[in-house]
């Protein structure tokens, strides 16, 4: 497709996040005219997974080989239904579909990183081309696997000095004058779900939570002094870093207090992070963590840059969008993964294509 002659690609982006918040949609149209990307969000949506595939995504963390690959077969089907319902009436479908899937284990370190929600399935489910399984081949050429969003701030969202994402991990991309770098700083969502799960919330709601708390100095220090806050990037964390690392310190009963504290764990490695930038960069904040207004304002406690929150929209579905243009770029040939965001031994076009027809 020649995209350079101002044709425009629509796809469908996907993206499963670890907070298990629900499935993103994002139908979006990409255009390159002029030697710049431009993008429209037409509409997107997000599906909550049921309760049953809740549990079990959940749970899967520990499970059998079997189980394992048949829910990542199931998942695959689902999605698909989820798709053929979305787009359902809709005057136009898309070319095609980028899954980023739900990640379930990612380890760079050990070489291995698996996000399920079988392409294959989707593509059949559907019958439009499928691209998924982005993280794969920068893991193969010695990268991290992530973060893989920085292409996209790059070329869509570069008004921005950097683009800041709080999700279920709270990661960060920056344009430095030795090129784009990207990297995880901390646990998000994920631990403040955690947390508010133990008082019978699915989360903090506007953070009133984490508000109502007193933060912990005791259990800060160590949170600050786990290794990973102390290594350089290029660098990611997944599930097993929360599991292994951060929940054994958050322990003691008072949930609000461990949930004040998290917070503040975030907000001062975010500006620790964001020193890099010159005082009143624009930072693009998005994910679900917005929200979370005790959260933001902490963040904007320990930084100089300006915290730049998005509407509702942008805001909630950015990373499907970036993810729809990853495949997007895959379609038509073009670099979609930074070896500088991921430690990768170069540039290259990261994912596979299951044919819809």
């Amino acid at each position: 497709m020649d995209v350079h002659g101002g044709q425009t690609l629509r796809v469908l982006g996907l993206m499963s996040g670890t907070s298990l918040d629900g499935i993103d949609l994002a139908d979006c149209s990409f255009v390159r005219s002029d030697n710049r990307w431009n993008y429209q969000l037409h509409r997107a949506v997000t599906l909550p997974y049921p309760d049953a595939w809740k549990r079990r995504l959940s749970d899967l963390f520990n499970a059998d080989a079997r189980s394992i690959f048949k829910a990542h077969a199931e998942l695959g089907t689902f999605y698909g239904a989820c798709i053929k319902e979305f787009i359902g009436q809709a005057p136009e479908k898309p070319h095609l579909i980028a899954s980023h899937g739900h990640t379930l284990f990612h380890n760079p370190s050990q070489h291995y990183t698996v996000q399920i929600g079988s392409g294959a399935g989707i593509a059949a489910g559907t019958g439009i081309d499928t691209v998924c399984d982005f993280r794969s081949k920068d893991i193969a050429l010695g990268g991290q696997g992530a973060p893989l969003v920085p292409i996209g701030d790059a070329l869509l969202f570069s008004d921005y000095e950097a683009c800041l994402n709080i999700g279920g991990i709270i990661n960060v991309s920056m344009q430095l004058s030795g090129g784009r770098s990207a990297w995880d700083i901390s646990i998000a969502n994920m631990a403040l779900n955690h947390l508010a799960e133990r008082v019978g919330l699915p989360y903090d709601k506007g953070g009133e939570l984490a508000r109502s708390g007193s933060i912990d100095q005791d259990i800060l220090r160590k949170l600050q002094a786990l290794p990973y806050h102390q290594q350089a990037p290029p660098k990611s964390l997944g599930r097993e870093w929360f599991e292994q690392e951060v929940a054994p310190l958050l322990v003691h009963d008072n949930t609000a207090d461990l949930s004040a504290t998290v917070c503040e764990l975030i907000a001062l490695e975010t500006g620790k992070a964001l020193q890099k930038l010159p005082q009143d960069s624009r930072v693009l904040t998005t994910g679900g963590g917005v929200h979370h207004k005790y959260l933001v304002s902490r963040i904007e406690e320990h930084t100089k840059t300006r915290i730049v929150v998005p509407d509702d929209t942008l805001a909630d579905y950015k990373e499907a969008v970036v993810f729809a243009f990853l495949g997007a770029l895959y379609i038509v040939g073009n670099v979609n993964v930074l070896s500088e965001a991921t430690g990768s031994s170069k540039n290259h076009i990261g994912g596979a294509l299951y044919k819809g027809g």
